[in-house]
């Protein structure tokens, strides 16, 4: 059976969207607290601003932005999946694989 190719841009687009909400649920919350000397903090604000980044290279058919900005949020994720990794399987290690997984096709992708 073929491959339905029209579906490819959906699926890309649903992918932004599915990076936009998980980095949102993972954090936002940290965002609002406002610590600037919180390592968290930052990780979390870059990473929304990539997130949006991502999504803002995609609507003005900017490659690079989308290729730098998936980049950025594979290794945001990869840090904190490192950072969080405790020897066992829980459910932020596995949260962690979401943006990173995202990141990396953004990366490898671009807008393809």
């Amino acid at each position: 059976m073929k491959s339905f190719n029209g579906g490819k841009s959906v699926a890309n687009w649903l992918l932004r969207i599915s990076l936009i909400a998980i980095l949102c649920v993972l954090y936002l919350n940290v965002v609002t607290t406002w610590n600037f000397r919180n390592l968290s903090f930052v990780i979390a604000v870059l990473a929304l601003i990539f997130g949006a980044l991502n999504m803002a290279g995609a609507m003005f058919s900017n490659n690079g932005l989308t290729v730098i900005s998936g980049l950025i949020i594979f290794l945001l994720s990869l840090y904190k999946l490192i950072i969080s990794f405790n020897g066992m399987l829980n459910s932020s290690f596995a949260l962690q694989l979401i943006p990173l997984s995202l990141g990396f096709y953004f990366f490898a992708y671009g807008n393809d």
